[in-house]
């Protein structure tokens, strides 16, 4: 999987509770991309090798928030920084022009600061105000944005129809009922035939 063309983000939290393999190994059968292994979830070798094996033998993108020497020496795809004040050059350096880097963004300063210093996606937490916040970045074309702060299937559609089609979801919205069907539901309105 390209980073160029992964239109589902998921980020693991508690939700994906003791079976975070199979967890993963569902959503990516409904169309996740990307997965995202955040810095609150507890983090041992195992659970990471669990999920990037998982990721890599899926063909999904796996990437680690905020810990570049975890995600060089896990073999992850990349690194999330939390923040667009954190060091991008820093982490660049470490993970290599072939390693993803990725920013979480809150306002338009900070996902302008996220395209100028050349973050290779943006995971943008406006939430159904996406639309609005996408049309007027400076410089965006050609950036990989994600919508992200969504809370609902509902706040994905509003999203989607405003003309964003990249989305970040959290493993708890899918991990009530079927999660290779509620991640399914997500793609479809990404124009997915899942």
């Amino acid at each position: 999987m390209r980073l160029e063309d992964s239109l589902l983000y998921l980020i693991l939290d508690d939700a994906v509770g003791s079976a975070p393999a199979a967890f993963c190994e569902a959503a990516i059968a409904g169309g996740v991309d990307v997965i995202h292994l955040s810095a609150g979830t507890v983090l041992n070798a195992e659970y990471v090798a669990e999920i990037k094996d998982v990721c890599h033998a899926n063909d999904a993108l796996f990437v680690v928030s905020d810990n570049p020497a975890l995600a060089m020496e896990m073999e992850a795809d990349g690194v999330h920084l939390s923040s667009a004040e954190e060091s991008f050059g820093q982490v660049r350096a470490m993970v290599g022009v072939d390693g993803i880097v990725g920013i979480s963004t809150h306002n338009a300063g900070d996902a302008v600061l996220g395209i100028g210093v050349g973050a290779d996606y943006l995971l943008h937490w406006a939430g159904r105000g996406a639309p609005a916040a996408f049309s007027g970045l400076s410089g965006a074309a050609g950036c990989t944005l994600f919508a992200a702060g969504l809370s609902s299937p509902d706040d994905a559609r509003a999203v989607v129809e405003g003309g964003v089609y990249r989305l970040c979801v959290e493993a708890s919205l899918l991990a009530d009922g079927d999660v290779t069907e509620n991640a399914a539901a997500f793609s479809r309105l990404l124009g997915r035939m899942i």
